[in-house]
């Protein structure tokens, strides 16, 4: 049955790249001419000699300073539904190219320097060349803006400048900071911004050796579009860094050109091994024209951090305001503290603290917010930029992530056993205010697969109370127990557990790596030390992936997943609509081993992907992956959380 689905689904994506083939060949031609044109235009003509191509060697003088870069990335997708859902367009056969996160197929950089030392950039991305007839899609856009850059020094010190397009900035995990944790995570899947490496071995042996891969420049960062200036080796050991843009949450409803803003920044004083760091941020946006309502907010907080040899001691506290037409926090406290010993102990650890008030918001931080509703407006035509991010009501999240209206800590430590290698952490956390009478919790399983469905979209699937972001789905849950204010009767407390074990061996002569991931999550609505998986929690989650990697040949590896997921709640939770069904149970085991088990009839989730794979390495810059997935999302107290299929990807990536 494997080789079946796997030889019809991998028949669409050949016939479909035959089909495109064609169009790939003016594609290139039409770059081509592009660049010549705009080259000549810029007088940069005598630079080169012949047309620009990403399979011929480029030369040029010793005088030019003019260089290109970039990546082409094709993405055949085949998904074939046994099971749908109702109210989700029905669609049971989907062919697609492109990703349809908006991330760009084809990357083109542009690079010079003029004799002044002023850098020159521009950035050419196409999203997808496959769409038919929405032709705005199929043009070659400087979607990422053109990119300016100077450095220059002075007797007071170094100074950097740059303006243009989108860049991606850090600052403190109160004030700018993309949302970083420890990264557990399953090889299986693969994302657009994940770079070629030099081998097939090399990505899964980076994660087996160092447990970290590289996710790209927009890992822990932010995006935004504005000036930037940076001083460094300032008297008095100063130094200092800011910013003042746009970022995506300054979208406008009304005019791209509108006063929407947010700026901030950084000044460092250094004292031997003692940082001292003041961050300041500010963000505006109009919401209405005619009243003039803005949605704006604030932040200012210090910093201190010291290292001793092999301890690393770090705590950040500030306060902020947030202000809008729906809500108005005058201040909220925040405070995030972090002590860890270097990675060459023996057991390595991480401990982290945190409060984080309901009334501090920050949409560019290091946390996900619980309070207000965020908004990327409408742009452009066709509403194609349209992203609404609900807020996360008391969301069950994973360790080193954070949200608002919480405080809790957690600790974390590895160790290894010659060839095994495992990474622990546990942690404990609690509402600070009571909340609405709701929660959420991510899909550990399967959340890819369900965020493709619907991208970006909020309150959909059979039930209505599915949120999608980046190649997430969030899951809302109802609660019963309320007041007479509509919160709940309680604060919510939450336990999570993760454990991740790797073990690199060989097989006659064949490397292999085994990755085994769990986590085990929980919300209840007393105290707690550990997670439970029962009946007297609100919600339990347990989660169990394996990974493996095995090498066929220098340049081929054939990769496996296994995911299964589960599920519960209690009584005080929102009660499934199967009312012919006598409850189901909720053993971990199937129920034929035991006729007397204990069952429910609220959510009773079993997540389940099975998934095979090949990465290929075609060339030096150049690699093929194939992945089919058997996905399955399943809940008999629910009617119509019922979901069932295939996937097939073909990913051609390489880089000129």
């Amino acid at each position: 049955m494997c080789y079946g689905y796997i030889k019809s689904n991998i028949l669409y994506i050949v016939v479909f790249t035959l089909m495109i083939e064609s169009k790939l060949k003016y594609f290139s031609l039409i770059v081509s001419v592009f660049l010549l044109t705009s080259l000549h235009s810029q007088n940069f003509a005598d630079f080169i000699q012949t047309p620009f191509s990403s399979n011929i060697k480029y030369s040029k003088t010793q005088s030019s300073q003019l260089s290109f870069t970039g990546f082409y990335r094709f993405l055949g997708f085949v998904r074939n539904q046994k099971e749908v859902f109702p109210n989700n367009s029905g669609k049971t056969l989907a062919i697609l190219s492109g990703d349809q996160f908006r991330e760009p197929m084809l990357l083109l950089k542009l690079r010079g320097i003029t004799k002044e030392k002023v850098t020159v950039g521009a950035d050419f991305m196409l999203n997808s060349l496959y769409k038919g007839p929405e032709s705005i899609n199929n043009s070659l856009t400087l979607e990422l803006g053109i990119n300016l850059r100077t450095s220059f020094k002075t007797k007071f010190g170094n100074f950097n400048l740059s303006s243009g397009g989108v860049n991606w900035y850090r600052q403190s995990r109160l004030t700018v900071w993309g949302n970083r944790s420890f990264n557990r995570q399953s090889l299986y899947h693969r994302r657009p911004q994940t770079r070629l490496t030099k081998t097939t071995e090399l990505r899964y042996k980076s994660y087996y050796d160092n447990g970290l891969i590289d996710d790209g420049l927009r890992y822990g960062n932010r995006a935004f579009q504005g000036i930037f200036l940076q001083g460094q080796n300032l008297p008095f050991d100063f130094s200092f860094k800011g910013v003042i843009g746009k970022t995506p949450f300054n979208r406008s409803n009304f005019n791209e050109l509108s006063t929407n803003y947010t700026s901030c920044f950084k000044i460092n004083k250094k004292i031997n091994d003692l940082n001292i760091a003041y961050h300041f941020l500010n963000s505006t946006n109009l919401v209405d024209t005619i009243s003039f309502d803005l949605r704006t907010y604030s932040i200012n907080s210090v910093e201190f951090s010291q290292q001793w040899k092999s301890l690393y001691f770090s705590i950040e506290g500030g306060f902020g305001t947030y202000d809008s037409p729906e809500n108005n926090f005058e201040f909220g406290e925040a405070i995030i503290a972090n002590l860890k010993t270097s990675k060459n102990k023996k057991i390595p650890i991480d401990f982290q603290a945190y409060r984080i008030a309901s009334e501090f918001v920050n949409l560019t931080g290091n946390f996900l917010n619980t309070t207000v509703l965020e908004v990327f407006p409408n742009v452009g035509a066709n509403n194609r930029a349209t992203t609404i991010r609900p807020q996360f009501n008391s969301p069950m999240i994973g360790l080193g992530n954070h949200t608002n209206n919480r405080q809790g800590i957690s600790i974390n430590a590895e160790h290894s056993f010659k060839k095994l290698k495992i990474n622990a952490g546990i942690g404990v956390s609690t509402e600070i205010d009571t909340s609405g009478p709701s929660l959420s919790y991510r899909y550990n399983v399967n959340s890819e697969t369900l965020s493709r469905l619907y991208l970006f979209a909020r309150d959909w699937g059979p039930y209505n109370n599915l949120n999608s972001t980046y190649r997430n789905v969030f899951e809302n849950v109802d609660l019963v127990d309320t007041n007479n204010n509509g919160l709940s009767n309680f604060k919510k407390y939450f336990n999570n557990i993760e454990f991740q074990a790797k073990y690199n061996g060989s097989l006659f002569n064949h490397q292999f790596y085994i990755f085994l991931l769990t986590r085990f999550n929980s919300c209840s609505k007393s105290f707690t030390y550990v997670p439970k998986y029962n009946l007297e929690m609100l919600i339990s989650q347990l989660s169990n992936e394996i990974d493996l990697s095995l090498e066929l040949n220098e340049n081929t590896y054939m990769v496996l997943n296994v995911g299964i997921e589960r599920i519960i709640g209690n009584n005080l939770t929102e009660r499934g609509d199967n009312n012919s069904s006598l409850g189901s149970p909720i053993n971990l085991i199937h129920h034929f081993l035991n006729e007397n088990s204990v069952r429910n009839f609220e959510r009773n989730q079993r997540n389940t992907l099975i998934g095979c794979g090949i990465d290929y390495k075609i060339g030096d810059n150049a690699m093929l992956f194939l992945r089919q997935n058997f996905y399955k999302y399943y809940d008999p107290n629910f009617e119509f959380n019922n979901l069932k299929g295939t996937e097939t990807m073909l990913e051609l990536k390489f880089l000129f």
